[in-house]
């Protein structure tokens, strides 16, 4: 049986960790295929800086977690996204399989901020707070039967879902949180509270085996606060302490009571809002590296801002952070302001992480790109600056640095190696040589990566379900 892998890549350094599992990928290897050929990374040339690590799940299922602002702005913003997304599932559709095995949920930007009286934040907050929603947006529209959209093969030419009608309808229905939400939007602590445990009623989302996808629409900034101690100063209630003042550490202090402008801006890492980096080492603990993409909807980030007035429709806050960027929307004037936190954390996923301004009038490219970048995520091609030497100018084919193995989460992470396949032509394997690995070019599959190289399992029999092929090739400088 032949088999195009499909994979997902993550960039990092050689560690002491990642050389103990490939000397011990090595030792299995020996052991348990003789005559297989030793490649550990370990032992590369000098030059090689790291790897690349990418798992490619043999049946793609995917749990993607739509984390929506609901405050005073977004309104016309979510409408637009919504309509938008049939071109999502278009881009889903197109998948080399067709469309993936889907858990979708959506949640909001508010949570419960621990404090009572704080304008438009609810304390409790039973219906959001890392809730997934799924009541209808309006009576000409039915949301799923459970917390979250299912939408995944029966294991013949249909499918099992828990809703009616088109998915892109389902989604648009149960997205359009509207408006009335907490002005300090908490997205990154949304997205954990959805995911960790805390609502109870989410059990099922997550899959053991299953690649996360999350996606923000926001158009301000994350204002996850940490510590309540953040209410009992001056002017608790104002999102100026918390976009800029505690958001952000410029080349000069920002002022408190008066506009001026600031370069250099970045997150602040001690301030009473979380670190986004939390957050990262959050995911880190839910999925294995290269498991999670993160999409960006948001202002546009610059490193550059300014404060001061600002009105907004009649409404004039005599010091504000200012908008980075504007867009007409639905026929209505609309702003963003700088999503440097945001960014700050979505960056931290490499190449599975994207980035992409809220101001714009239609945002069907947008979630085309992330429809892409999802399949690029768990497609056979070859992502980031790997090496695409040829090892062996002898043997036919493209001979590269890799280690490949197959993978097993469940009950327990359990790696069995295989080895590379004998060649008889530059993509023809050589027969009855039981389960082995080969990569060659495929320019017009593999258009978005650098090498353009795509891997394929030669199998004699089928991987047990839930495998996922790891791939790591050596990189260098």
């Amino acid at each position: 049986m032949h088999e195009r892998a499909v994979m997902r890549t993550s960039a990092s350094s050689a560690s002491s960790a990642s050389t103990a599992r490939l000397a011990l990928l090595a030792a299995l290897c020996l052991a348990a295929l003789p005559g297989c050929p030793d490649r550990s990374i370990a032992s590369l040339e000098p030059e090689q800086v790291g790897e690349i690590l990418k798992d490619i799940p043999v049946s793609a299922d995917i749990d993607l977690l739509f984390v929506i602002d609901d405050s005073g702005s977004t309104r016309d913003k979510q409408t637009v996204f919504a309509a938008n997304f049939p071109r999502f599932v278009q881009a889903l559709d197109a998948f080399e399989k067709g469309r993936p095995n889907l858990h979708i949920g959506v949640v909001s930007t508010s949570v419960d901020l621990g404090v009572a009286n704080i304008g438009g934040c609810p304390h409790p907050a039973p219906a959001d707070n890392g809730l997934l929603h799924n009541e209808p947006s309006s009576t000409m529209c039915t949301g799923p039967s459970d917390r979250f959209i299912v939408d995944i093969s029966d294991g013949g030419s249909g499918r099992r879902t828990n809703y009616t009608g088109e998915l892109s309808s389902t989604l648009s229905c149960i997205a359009q949180l509207g408006a009335e939400g907490c002005g300090f939007e908490a997205p990154l602590e949304a997205m954990k509270r959805a995911l960790d445990g805390t609502r109870p009623e989410n059990a099922g989302f997550l899959r053991k085996n299953a690649f996360l996808v999350v996606v923000f629409l926001v158009d301000e900034d994350d204002a996850s606060i940490a510590d309540r101690a953040f209410f009992t100063g001056e002017s608790p209630t104002s999102d100026f302490r918390a976009q800029p003042l505690y958001a952000y550490q410029c080349d000069q202090p920002i002022s408190a009571t008066s506009g001026g402008s600031y370069t250099n801006c970045r997150a602040r890492t001690d301030s009473f809002l979380t670190d986004p980096g939390r957050y990262h080492e959050f995911l880190s603990t839910l999925k294995p590296a290269g498991r999670t993409v993160v999409a960006l909807i948001g202002g546009d980030p610059k490193a550059s801002i300014t404060t001061g007035a600002l009105d907004q429709g009649g409404r004039v806050q005599p010091l504000a952070l200012q908008p980075t960027c504007s867009a007409t929307i639905n026929g209505s004037a609309a702003i963003g302001r700088p999503a440097i936190r945001l960014a700050d954390f979505t960056s931290r996923f490499g190449d599975h992480g994207l980035i992409r301004s809220v101001c714009q009038p239609d945002y069907s490219q947008t979630l085309a790109d992330i429809g892409a970048l999802v399949s690029t995520a768990v497609s056979p091609c070859l992502e980031g600056e790997l090496s695409s030497a040829d090892l062996d100018a002898d043997e036919p084919g493209t001979q590269l640095e890799c280690n490949v193995s197959d993978v097993v989460l469940e009950p327990e992470e359990l790696e069995a190696p295989i080895s590379p396949c004998q060649m008889t032509g530059p993509d023809q394997p050589a027969t009855g040589g039981g389960t082995c690995w080969w990569a060659k070019p495929n320019p017009a599959a593999c258009s978005t990566t650098a090498t353009h190289l795509e891997l394929h399992v030669e199998r004699a029999t089928p991987p047990a379900p839930g495998t996922s092929v790891r791939v790591r090739c050596a990189t260098r400088g």
